[in-house]
């Protein structure tokens, strides 16, 4: 099969071809149809926490192309499905309760590090059938693959446990952080504003619903813009970047006794003023990962129409194409969501 490698730091993937997978009893093999692109990825490979010689790609849907023995559920080949981010044993009791996101033995595909399963930027991936969902018929393949960047955004937005009425900020205009919009708009949030260096996501912010918007490369002071647009510090700053010190900056922003989201993932050490958080107050969560209800919830608010994400996706691209696309959005312009269609 054909995928693209990471080789090291500092060089662009590599298209290669590589051995096709084959199933192992309760796996499938997936005919990859649409993979999205993700900031973590790109993170990964300038911090070399990627696995070299890896296949990275985790926001995944496709077809079955074949299954293992003893398959988990009721699947066929040709279905089209959407795989939760993750390679969970299946037999443990978690996976037994189907909350694979806490396996005793859970693995994450996409080659984010040491003895993680390679991903999907490829033609084909190896999956877990207990980490299958159905895609229903009316969902364009390349929108159900955007149902993992909307299940972050819907776990930030859980953890910051939102009051009807309460005011946000969120740091950052990628995939997170207008899915984080989203969500916030609708778990009844009154005014969220959205902070980001990029135009074209700050437009895409207003259409995702956000009730306000602030330019961070035209001010040096974003916690000031924000106050005085809302009148008072916000009540809940959900940071979707994930760059050293912006935890900080989220913590001095945000109201007194006031909750901080940690959404970006920062690849190195960071450090807070703990002075300043004391006189905050403030409660500090760091959400490590979504469940299947949760990315099962968003396919089906996706279908009912309740939600829509396709503004955000911006450019598909081939898998001969992903190299360039994925070194051009380390410098995003005019892309958001970019999906590979191997």
């Amino acid at each position: 099969m054909k995928a693209a490698i990471f080789d090291e730091p500092g060089m662009p993937l590599r298209v290669a071809e590589l051995p096709d997978p084959e199933p192992g009893p309760g796996e499938a093999i997936l005919r990859v149809k649409a993979c999205g692109i993700c900031g973590s990825d790109l993170h990964a490979t300038v911090e070399g926490l990627a696995r070299r010689g890896g296949v990275l790609g985790h926001e995944v849907a496709g077809e079955i192309a074949s299954l293992g023995s003893n398959p988990i559920g009721d699947w066929n080949v040709g279905d089209r499905v959407f795989v939760v981010s993750q390679f969970s044993c299946g037999s443990c009791g978690w996976c037994m309760v189907d909350q694979p996101h806490n396996c005793e033995n859970l693995l994450h595909f996409g080659a984010l590090g040491e003895g993680e399963p390679d991903g999907a930027y490829a033609e084909y991936l190896r999956v877990r059938t207990n980490d299958l969902l159905p895609v229903p018929d009316d969902i364009p393949i390349e929108v159900a693959a955007m149902v993992e960047p909307l299940a972050t955004g819907l776990m930030l937005v859980r953890e910051a446990e939102l009051a009807i009425g309460d005011t946000v900020l969120v740091i950052g205009g990628g995939p997170i952080g207008l899915a984080t919009v989203a969500w916030a708009r609708f778990f009844g949030a009154r005014r969220i504003v959205m902070s980001e260096m990029v135009a074209h996501r700050l437009s895409l912010a207003e259409t995702m619903g956000a009730t306000d918007v602030i330019d961070a490369s035209a001010t040096d002071d974003v916690g000031s813009a924000v106050e005085e647009m809302l009148g008072a510090p916000p009540d809940v700053v959900i940071e979707c970047v994930g760059r050293v010190g912006v935890l900080a900056q989220s913590i001095d922003m945000v109201r007194h006794g006031g909750t901080v989201i940690a959404g970006g993932v920062c690849m190195r050490p960071d450090t807070i003023d703990h002075v300043a958080a004391y006189s905050k107050e403030p409660t500090v969560r760091f959400p490590a990962t979504y469940t299947k209800a949760e990315n099962q919830f968003v396919m089906e608010m996706i279908a009912a129409r309740r939600i829509d994400p396709t503004p955000m996706l911006s450019h598909t691209i081939s898998l001969d194409e992903l190299p360039d696309a994925f070194e051009a959005l380390r410098t995003p312009t005019d892309q958001c969501k970019v999906v590979v269609t191997p």
